[in-house]
This record gives C-alpha cells, sequence and structure tokens, in this order.
C-alpha cells in the first residue's frame, strides 16, 4: 500500500471534482483472480478462431464481430507481437495478460511524424481487421497527411474496464526522422536526433476510465505514456509494479493516475533533455499524476545525468497564445472559444487555460540526476510560455489582472492548493 504521506486509493480514484460533483462511482480496483484464457494469441500457431488467433488486433476484430459484451481474458504466448492494437471503446471488458516483461512484447515502429500513406501500407493487420470500430479507426488515420501524437501509439486503449498486465509495450521508433528535427540539427552515430518533434507514444489510454495495469514496461523516448482526459468526466488509471522509459514529457496528459511501486527511468542514450511527466490536470480535479513509492532513476548514459534532467513540466496542452506576458511575445492574449495566434492578438480558450497541470510524490526515491529545482516552465520564453505553478495562487497572483479584464472569476478556488510536490 502507499505511505503514510499518500492520500488512499480511494480518495485519488474517487472521482468527484474539487467541487463535490461525483463525475463518476469510485473506483476500488482490486487484483484480477487466476483464471482460464477465452483466447490466445500465438503468432506462431495455426489460426483456430475462437480459442486461438494469431494477433491481439485480430482477437479484438473476433470480439466485436461476435457483438461480445462479457468480460474476456486475451492470454499472449511468450514471443513478438505486432502493434499497433486499438481497443475501441465497442470492445468488451478486456483482460490482457502475458507470460512476463521480458518473454511478452507488443511493439512497433510509429512516430507521430508518419505520413497517413506509410501508415497504411506498413500495418495491414489493423488494415485487414473487419469489423466497423476499426475499420473506421484505420481509414481516419490513413486519411491525414501526418498522424499525429495521437495515433502514434503501439496500443490505443478507449475501453473503459481494460486490464494489462505482464508484458512489454515498445515503440521502436528510434529518432532518426530528419523532417522531425531542428534545421542544421546533426544526428548522433546511431542516427538520432536529440532534438525536434519525436513523439512516439508506447501505451495510449484515450479517455479511458478504470484502467488497471500490473507488471508493464513501458518504453520509447518521447512521449512513451500518453493519459489522455476525456472532454467530459473523468478518466483514472492504476499502475502497479511496472517500469515506465523515456526522455522527453515520457508520461503526459490530463488524466487522473496513480503509480504504485513504479520505476520511471529516465533515458539519457540521445541526449535530449528530459522531462519525466507533463500533466495536463484540469484545475477543477484534485488529483493528476500521483507517484507512491516510486524509484525515479537514470539509465545511465551520459546525458540527463548529475542534476540535468528534470521531474517534469506542466503541459499548457493546446496552447498558441499565453496569457503570461512573455517578454518579447509581440501580441495581446484575450480569452477566447479557441486557440490561435495571429499577430497582433492571440486567444485561448478555457479548456486550455485551465489544464494547469497537477503532480505529486510521495515516499519516492529520486537519482541524482533530477535537478534540485525538480520542475520546470512551460515551452521557455516563447508564445506559449507558462512559468512553474506550485500552487494554486502562482495561477490566481500571475494571471489576476488578465483575468479580471476578461471576466474571468476563480474566486471559488483554495490558493493554497498545491499542485506540484515531493514530500
Amino acid at each position: 500500500m502507499p505511505g503514510n504521506n499518500t492520500p488512499p486509493r480511494h480518495q485519488i480514484l474517487s472521482g468527484r471534482d474539487l467541487h463535490g460533483t461525483a463525475l463518476a462511482p469510485i473506483w476500488h480496483p482490486v487484483a484480477a483472480p487466476p483464471a482460464p484464457a477465452d483466447i490466445t494469441v500465438d503468432p506462431t500457431a495455426p489460426p483456430d478462431p475462437p480459442s486461438c488467433v494469431r494477433t491481439l488486433q485480430g482477437a479484438i476484430d473476433l470480439l466485436l464481430l461476435l457483438g461480445a459484451s462479457a468480460p474476456c481474458h486475451i492470454a499472449l504466448t511468450p514471443g513478438f507481437h505486432e502493434g499497433p492494437v486499438h481497443i475501441p471503446a465497442e470492445a468488451p471488458p478486456l483482460r490482457i495478460t502475458g507470460a512476463g516483461q521480458e518473454r511478452t512484447v507488443l511493439a512497433a515502429r510509429i512516430d507521430a511524424a508518419m505520413s497517413g500513406c506509410d501508415y497504411a501500407q506498413r500495418f495491414a493487420a489493423l488494415a485487414a481487421c473487419t469489423a466497423l470500430p476499426l475499420r473506421a479507426a484505420f481509414a481516419r488515420i490513413a486519411a491525414r497527411e501526418r498522424i499525429g501524437t495521437g495515433n502514434s501509439a503501439v496500443l490505443r486503449v478507449a475501453r473503459d474496464d481494460t486490464r494489462l498486465s505482464h508484458f512489454t509495450i515498445r515503440n521502436d521508433y528510434a529518432c532518426d526522422r530528419t523532417d522531425a528535427a531542428p534545421p542544421g540539427a546533426e544526428p548522433d552515430a546511431e542516427g538520432r536526433f536529440a532534438q525536434g518533434q519525436h513523439q512516439a507514444v508506447a501505451l495510449h489510454i484515450a479517455g479511458a476510465d478504470r484502467v488497471h495495469l500490473c507488471g508493464l514496461y513501458l518504453s520509447s523516448f518521447q512521449d512513451t505514456l500518453y493519459l489522455q482526459a476525456p472532454r467530459t468526466g473523468i478518466a483514472r488509471a492504476l499502475f502497479e509494479s511496472c517500469c515506465i522509459e523515456g526522455d522527453v514529457d515520457f508520461i503526459f496528459g490530463g488524466a487522473t493516475a496513480l503509480f504504485e511501486r513504479c520505476e520511471i527511468r529516465t533515458r539519457g542514450a540521445r541526449g535530449a533533455q528530459s522531462w519525466a511527466t507533463a500533466p495536463s490536470t484540469s484545475l477543477h480535479l484534485p488529483h493528476g499524476f500521483v507517484f507512491a513509492r516510486c524509484d525515479f532513476t537514470h539509465d545511465g548514459a551520459e546525458a540527463g545525468r548529475d542534476g540535468r534532467s528534470f521531474l517534469g513540466r506542466q503541459w499548457f496542452e493546446g496552447v498558441r497564445a499565453s496569457p503570461y506576458g512573455a517578454e518579447g511575445a509581440g501580441f495581446e492574449c484575450r480569452a477566447g472559444d479557441v486557440n490561435r495566434l495571429a499577430p497582433p492578438l492571440g486567444w485561448i480558450s478555457r479548456q486550455t487555460l485551465e489544464a494547469v497541470g497537477k503532480c505529486h510524490l510521495r515516499d519516492c526515491t529520486i537519482g541524482d540526476h533530477i535537478a534540485a529545482s525538480p520542475w520546470d516552465d512551460w515551452a521557455s520564453k516563447g508564445p506559449r510560455y507558462r512559468p512553474v505553478q506550485i500552487r494554486a495562487r502562482d495561477f490566481l497572483k500571475g494571471l489576476g489582472p488578465w483575468l479580471s479584464r476578461n471576466g474571468l472569476d476563480y474566486g471559488w478556488m483554495n490558493p493554497e492548493e498545491v499542485w506540484l510536490s515531493v514530500d
């Protein structure tokens, strides 16, 4: 169980906002009892549906075609399993188990800058699905000029009550795409760029609620774990005894997530500046990311060691024009319905303004790769800049006159609420 400084599970996973409104029932996650598999996924065996299929995506496609609604247990055999895999909201509640992190691997090479055409040609397994939700997802991604971060996951989970345990999810993108690097950037000896936009998600929890994960190993560089919040309601996830590794913003999003006894490993291999977390929690929610008895470690590479990495920065999700008055911004920011920058004016939506980001570490071990001041600003001093906001009062004080000019009232907030902490 979490340490004494950590709120109990039922409090973190309560499903209530700061106003006391129940967005979802309280979640009391429990360990799944041993149970035989309903479907075995074995890439090397002759298919024998419905009890044995060759791909995880094929198993999900079959369940959708059968109209299954009862919970289903899918077992992944030892070996390599090909991604990407989509679990749509229309799937039945799934429990997917592997034979261990080192024995069962689900992997693919995908990145946000991949073209839709390349995606369509490369991933035939998803293209071959016949269930309507999967066909629609594939067509939507294939039609994009660039697929984007939200479509770059090896495993995408949109179904509530999904359980994943005892396997590896790995995005094999090597940060080697030239057109994703800044002009003039030079790759390292292995072809990897340290700078640029190299988003490549391993696991994307796409607004799904009550997702329980145990004994997983998640690996990528930038954006390893995407914990996306829904537009309305709440998304909650529990991670137990998992290892999550990456470099840039590698645990990010607006969902509520509790990490218990996990290893959070910073990768210095390609020399990128590292932020372990990038929460975009709504200011209306009491909890964003909570790490209890976790180990924040480093892979031992030269880059990012000796206090040069950060625990995190608060993702200013969707921002184009910041109201925080960065020096030399060259525009006036106003509250609006959309995020837009068209100097000399800029607009910020209420949803983006309120994506403040909350992260708390309780009883964690933190390696010496983390800086003495562990939290960083967002986007330096450009038009998307936002300073670190440790408490709610930093938001209220920093934006007080701007909020008044734009008719925004946050008088209900407790200025002493802590948004970022290490205890």
